[in-house]
């Protein structure tokens, strides 16, 4: 099923100089390119810009800010000149899209047909160029002359011809983000509301608006919540603890007062979170972000006497929501009527197989949490947001302490889960534990049984399962790794969230503990370029020898090759700082077709994965070699060695 017709698709990208403007389009079903100028040398033919705009379903990044006001500042007539002062209001002047007619004069017609890409994809933070490179784009480039440059006719071509590249990685990302955009035109269609150029947490927001509007009847307008607002938070009445430590955190937090800030934000009191929660063996952290213990470089195994088994709450935010009994104050009570629907129609369609409810649900149940804390969004509810926070990581920690009483081991905890190592003869404990926790809580667990759990933090492992699969999170992971039958990545969300970091490493390291292949013959065999490519942005831009490469930078580690260094010098010392880790590198901006093996330095990439396996635990990091201090005699000369 398509909600896009490829012939009346278009990618669209536009360029703006002093002297010079251009728009580009790609259609979505063929390829085909058609580019604009707007210069001295060819003027812009306005009636057929409009048609184009007009006619068709235009997809750009970043195109609702941006292009399209420029657009329309085209079509109003404005010369180079105007356009450029257009492009610097908007870009320097930061003028967002919903203040365009007012600020700057311009009116978009709403009878264009656009998706805006910046919103749908999962990093609101990433630029294209990041995407580009994240997607293994052929080729990344960056704007090859500065913005305030007057382009010669040369110049002029070297933009199309970057624009051009441009048009290909949005037409790549579009394709990356098909399948989200076809759950959002659906979602459109439903709610009778434009969701395609929106993200999960806006969608989650619109949903829940729509809603509450068609049971109250009411509109729904956004509540201010003035900074110094102040609140308490509301304990849950389960919420118990046996030793002093945890008892008396939780009497201090029953009794603080939080204070929403000019920002409006809601922090953790200082105490908290410096505090060291020690239980068993394992301190905890707490924070803003969830709870989590500090393991690092330490690998754990299941034995003949011991089992792992990681044990996550399920939904966690969304039970905590409706569990704690409040709401935004803008929506008032019905909002949990209305999630608590939202939760029941997406278990109902979950069983039932109908993916477009079940995954429309689950963006608007997930999408709320995002937004609690956001002080433009009618969610916006501090004292929500701590409520979640704070009863997230008590209600752990009350799981945690429980089983340790019992002489469980927790060998990690993270945000929503808790991993044991426990004794066999204790499995029953452990489950009646569990079970006596949900039913305390109202929260439900879901299990998964390890094998053995390598940590190079809390954030960043290796999780052996018994059938030798792995499940890898942080640094380590590879999102780039599994793929379906006709080779695309089966986890295109992961690859948009991450940079690559020579992925072979990964691959070798895991190849190497889950089936005992050695490192060398993972690395050494590997014939795909995208393996050991890294990625990093750059921020100013990268330079290699003198050569600028952009403000994101590819790059493998190579023979022959040399540091990376910012453009710009420290402001403080006048010197230029390598970019880290790109010691002995090539930059790969342009992927070959042909692999080039002669030019990859083998060696490094299987040292860094030997790097990792004592990262993780699994191999022994040699201790560092004590100094040799010299000792200097007056006569005759002696020296001695101090150990």
């Amino acid at each position: 099923m398509t909600f896009f017709d490829a012939e009346k698709t278009l990618i669209s990208d536009t360029e703006c100089y002093k002297n010079f403007w251009s728009i580009g389009f790609r259609r979505v079903s063929d390829g085909k390119t058609l580019v604009m100028e707007h210069s001295r040398r060819r003027q812009i033919d306005r009636d057929r810009l409009v048609s184009l705009l007009r006619n068709n379903t235009i997809v750009g990044y970043n195109w609702q800010s941006y292009d399209a006001p420029m657009c329309a500042a085209v079509i109003d007539g404005q010369d180079n000149e105007q356009l450029k002062r257009t492009n610097d209001r908007i870009i320097v002047g930061g003028v967002k899209y919903w203040m365009v007619e007012q600020q700057l004069g311009l009116v978009v017609p709403r009878k264009w047909s656009f998706i805006d890409l910046i919103e749908p994809q999962p990093n609101a933070f990433a630029s294209l160029k990041t995407l580009a490179g994240r997607m293994h784009a052929k080729k990344m480039q960056d704007l090859p002359y500065d913005p305030d440059t007057h382009l010669t006719e040369e110049e002029m071509d070297h933009v199309l011809s970057y624009m051009g590249n441009d048009l290909i990685n949005t037409h790549s990302l579009f394709d990356e983000l098909r399948e989200a955009l076809e759950m959002r035109a659906l979602l459109s269609k439903e709610y009778e509301t434009d969701f395609l150029s929106k993200s999960d947490s806006q969608i989650g927001e619109g949903i829940i608006k729509k809603r509450v509007e068609q049971v109250t009847g009411q509109r729904v307008n956004k509540v201010e919540t003035p900074s110094g607002t102040s609140f308490q938070y509301k304990v849950p009445p389960y919420l118990a603890f046996e030793s002093d430590q945890l008892h008396s955190i939780l009497e201090r937090v029953r009794g603080t007062e939080f204070y929403v800030t000019r920002e409006g934000k809601v922090e953790l009191p200082k105490w908290l979170s410096d505090a060291n929660i020690i239980i068993g063996d394992t301190t905890y952290a707490m924070g803003i972000g969830g709870l989590h213990s500090t393991e690092k470089n330490r690998a754990v195994h299941a034995d003949e006497e011991h089992f792992m088994r990681d044990y996550d709450v399920a939904s966690y935010y969304p039970a905590i929501i409706l569990g704690s009994g409040l709401y935004p104050k803008s929506l008032g009570p019905v909002f949990l009527d209305v999630y608590r629907k939202i939760r029941d129609d997406r278990i109902a369609a979950k069983q039932a197989g109908n993916k477009v409810v079940d995954q429309g649900m689950k963006i608007a149940l997930n999408g709320v949490f995002g937004k609690l804390g956001s002080k433009y969004s009618i969610l916006y509810a501090p004292h929500l947001l701590i409520a979640v926070t704070l009863t997230g990581q008590l209600s752990l920690l009350m799981l945690i302490e429980r089983a340790e009483r019992a002489g469980i081991s927790v060998v990690s905890a993270n945000t929503d889960g808790v991993v044991f190592r426990c004794p066999v003869d204790l499995e029953d404990t452990l489950k009646g534990i569990t079970k006596q926790w949900e039913a305390d809580t109202g929260f439900v667990l879901e299990d998964t049984e390890y094998s053995a759990l390598y940590n190079q933090s809390v954030n960043t492992y290796i999780a052996v399962k018994p059938d030798g699969s792995a499940k890898l999170k942080g640094a380590i992971a590879n999102p780039w790794r599994e793929r379906d039958k006709n080779g695309r990545v089966k986890d295109k969300r992961g690859t948009l969230m991450k940079n690559p970091q020579a992925t072979i490493v990964s691959d070798a390291v895991v190849d190497f503990i889950t089936k005992g292949v050695p490192i060398e013959d993972t690395i050494r065999g590997c014939t795909d370029i995208r393996g050991f490519v890294t990625v990093v942005n750059v921020q100013g831009g990268g330079t290699w020898r003198g050569q600028y490469l952009g403000k994101v930078v590819r790059y493998i580690w190579g023979i022959d090759g040399e540091e990376i260094f910012y453009k710009k010098p420290d402001p403080r010392t006048g010197n230029f700082k390598k970019v880290p880790k790109s010691d002995g590198c090539i930059p790969m901006m342009d992927l070959p077709d042909e692999f080039p093996a002669h030019l990859i330095d083998y060696e490094r990439y299987i040292q860094e994965a030997r790097e990792t396996l004592m990262d993780v635990g699994f191999d022994r990091r040699p201790d560092p070699i004590k100094p040799i201090r010299l000792y200097k005699w007056s006569a005759p000369l002696w020296f001695a060695l101090a150990v």
